[in-house]
């Protein structure tokens, strides 16, 4: 059972690892082509202008295209859950107030 944990744990600290140096080498790939196209633009603004534009677009496409419809779900559930998280507390609220009426004439009647 220990053999299992540590190799669960080598595992976690692995992958962390790993995502790491994935985003460490895209993030110089993205810096190398930055430097290459502000060398053809003659502009290190206009080069990050550029890519820059390119991802948003690229990300734009990517949310119409594949995960739209996943959002909508999700939102459309979520606005379920908040509607019965609202009415649940409200019935509480209505309950609560109705338990606090029964007190009150309880402890009036035994007050006299």
């Amino acid at each position: 059972m220990k053999e299992r944990e540590r190799s669960g744990g080598r595992f976690v600290v692995a992958f962390l690892i790993f995502g790491t140096t994935v985003a460490i080498a895209i993030l110089l790939l993205l810096a190398a082509l930055v430097v290459w196209l502000s060398e053809i633009t003659g502009s290190f603004i206009a080069s990050t202008l550029i890519l820059g534009g390119f991802f948003a677009v690229l990300a734009a496409l990517i949310y119409l295209l594949a995960i739209r419809e996943s959002v909508e779900r999700i939102r459309a559930r979520a606005e379920t859950v908040y509607e019965v998280a609202r009415i649940a507390r409200t019935g509480y609220e209505w309950i609560a107030s109705k338990a606090a009426i029964l007190f009150q004439l309880h402890d009036a009647l035994h007050k006299t």
